[in-house]
């Protein structure tokens, strides 16, 4: 595991529920939702073809690539842009061979940790929120996924776009 990756990792893992979720009744936290079901991507430069979108529109963007690249997998999850940096709700799409493609961002990030979508679900949930929404933080839906939804892999579960690893594989953090 790289130092990013592991500085990646210590933040997913050592986030706590705030009392307003834990009262709202919401089964896990964002943080917690991307250890459960995510995946590591390893990052790669922009390929001929891939265009840049607008700066801090990663939702969007990733989701503009999956329509126009039927091969291509819309992610979210956290990722950093630079060592040290503070990790960020993110959107990028992979190629299904753990691959982040991020046409974000100025340059990669250097760790990503996510979840593969369905297309059909990515759409689905813009087209009820009427935008492009994050799927792990949906507040319009009430955050269906940290619910009973995010237990109802067949719905939204892409497994065509999963990463590299698996990241509740990923064993103790040691920084030795």
């Amino acid at each position: 595991m790289s130092v990013p990756q592991a500085e990646l990792l210590d933040f997913l893992r050592n986030v706590q529920p705030t009392a307003a979720a834990v009262k709202a009744g919401l089964k896990r936290t964002l943080q917690q939702f991307v250890v459960e079901q995510g995946w590591w991507y390893e990052q790669v430069k922009l390929t001929e073809g891939i265009c840049r979108g607008p700066e801090q529109q990663c939702l969007s963007n990733a989701m503009q690539l999956m329509i126009d690249g039927d091969s291509l997998v819309y992610c979210e999850g956290f990722a950093l842009y630079q060592n040290g940096s503070v990790p960020v709700l993110h959107a990028w799409v992979t190629d299904g061979q753990g691959h982040a493609i991020d046409n974000t961002w100025r340059s990669p990030g250097v760790a990503y940790a996510g979840v593969p979508f369905k297309s059909l679900y990515v759409t689905m949930a813009a087209l009820a929120s009427r935008a492009s929404i994050s799927l792990l933080d949906d507040w319009q839906n009430g955050y269906p996924l940290r619910r009973e939804l995010g237990d109802r892999h067949e719905v939204w579960l892409e497994l065509v776009g999963k990463g590299v690893k698996r990241l509740r594989e990923a064993g103790p953090i040691n920084n030795a």
